[in-house]
């Protein structure tokens, strides 16, 4: 266990939410009774854009004072951090479905909210309301971290905002009766938030690392510290924010102990992950998305989610496949001084190129890649 990341801190941190963006909502409900409110709340939900104008004035107020980074933000350091993301993003598209999300779907507490939110904020009842958050996910990834797009009012500070909101609501409207605050801790919690950032930031950083992708250490700082700029902005208390690369690894890594465990909620989950990335993420293996997992979160971990594919050879292959492509890319790009979309590993550019073709009738679009990064990536709309 951490010196800094203690039981009792954490224990402490389970029992709140965004004290400011909570109180908003509160407020809302109020002024406006809950069907006023709910209305805002679907409005969040099912517009692309924030429908600014169609919110109450402390709405519109609350979004005005969140529409930047936070003061000492570093511009140089979210700069490095977007020219990253520019090299890496299709491969942190594709972390991000096999690593990072099964990683908070082994939150036990955490995998039961993110049903139940689902549920909530969606119609129906089959497994697409899961999947859609899965896309939803992805794009909130491309919206904050295109080029330009945390600039003050940027598209990327709009999904943030959307999001915190989105929380409040969620925190507000979750019914009493399927919620144990006990035994669960307050609906997306500080602790579950902070994991939730760590994914995002140092977890796809190591990932590289697990593949043998070279990354100048300055990058990897400027991405982690960038992530913490956003956290600020989701509502992420400051102390749980970490101060370096090891710090952000022990952070998650005594989440996880603390917080990984089988459920029904987090299986159910990646079982909707998995029928997913089958779908709209098509690779040349039935299996790769198991093994996929399996390899990037471990066999162990893996079986708590109900992922306990047979690997054989073909387990073994794919990852050192990716393994060498990723490399292989990267000594080229370096060789010919260029962008490395023409070599870049195979089954990364596959999803992201896939991913333009997945549409969300919920909202009326499709999964949207930034012409900055369709641009870089040589993606095709």
């Amino acid at each position: 266990m951490s010196q800094k990341w203690t039981n009792e801190l954490l224990d402490r941190k389970r029992l709140i939410g965004d004290p400011k963006a909570d109180a908003l909502i509160a407020e809302l409900v109020t002024e406006q009774g809950p069907a006023g409110a709910r209305k805002i709340f679907e409005q969040l939900i099912t517009n692309v854009e924030i429908p600014v104008r169609e919110l109450t004035p402390k709405l519109q107020d609350f979004i005005h004072a969140h529409r930047e980074l936070p003061a000492h933000a570093n511009w140089e350091q979210v700069r490095k951090a977007s020219e990253l993301f520019i090299d890496h993003g299709p491969k942190f598209l594709l972390f991000l479905y096999y690593k990072s999300l099964p990683q908070l779907y082994l939150n036990a507490k955490g995998a039961v909210v993110l049903e139940k939110t689902s549920r909530l904020t969606h119609q129906g009842s089959d497994m697409k309301i899961f999947a859609r958050r899965v896309a939803e996910t992805g794009q909130f990834l491309l919206d904050v971290m295109a080029p330009g797009n945390l600039a003050p009012g940027g598209k990327g500070l709009q999904a943030i905002q959307k999001v915190r909101l989105i929380h409040a609501s969620v925190r507000h409207f979750m019914p009493a009766d399927q919620w144990d605050t006990t035994e669960l801790g307050v609906p997306i919690n500080q602790e579950d938030l902070a994991q939730t950032l760590m994914t995002f930031s140092i977890s796809p950083l190591d990932t590289l690392t697990d593949f043998n992708v070279p990354e100048s250490e300055e990058r990897l700082k400027a991405y982690l510290f960038t992530w913490n700029y956003i956290g600020e902005l989701l509502g992420v208390d400051v102390d749980l924010l970490p101060t370096d690369l090891e710090d952000a690894r022990d952070l998650l890594r005594t989440i996880m102990k603390r917080q990984a465990a089988a459920s029904e909620a987090g299986q159910l989950l990646v079982k909707a992950l998995i029928e997913f990335t089958k779908t709209n993420l098509p690779t040349d293996f039935e299996r790769t998305p198991e093994l996929l997992m399996i390899h990037m979160i471990g066999r162990e971990q893996a079986a708590l989610l109900g992922v306990t594919t047979e690997t054989g050879c073909l387990g073994a292959l794919i990852p050192e496949f990716i393994k060498a492509y990723f490399n292989w890319g990267e000594r080229l790009e370096d060789k010919l001084q260029g962008p490395l979309h023409l070599f870049i590993q195979h089954l990364a550019r596959r999803t992201t190129q896939a991913m333009v073709n997945y549409f969300d009738k919920y909202k009326g679009r499709n999964f949207e890649i930034p012409e900055s990064l369709q641009r870089a990536w040589a993606i095709r709309e």
